[in-house]
């Protein structure tokens, strides 16, 4: 659940609510309530609308989701 904690986690420095934080990263704020708790992922416009109108650090980002234990699958392999 890295990415729905760090969506939390901006959203609590940012100081808004759920519905603000979500019309700044232009989805509904069903879409973002299900993001930040981990029921779905974002598409990819969504997680680029997220990234940059959440101010959201994408080096800090990764990093953090290397720290959680993501490991690469190699696709080549299967």
């Amino acid at each position: 659940m890295c990415f729905g904690e760090t969506l939390y986690f901006r959203r609590i420095e940012l100081k808004l609510n759920q519905e603000k934080m979500a019309e700044r990263c232009c989805l509904s704020p069903r879409q973002y309530i299900d993001l930040e708790n981990g029921k779905r992922l974002p598409s990819f416009k969504s997680l680029i609308n997220i990234i940059i109108n959440g101010g959201i650090d994408l080096n800090l980002f990764i990093e953090e989701i290397i720290k959680a234990g993501y490991v690469p699958e190699d696709s080549v392999s299967k």
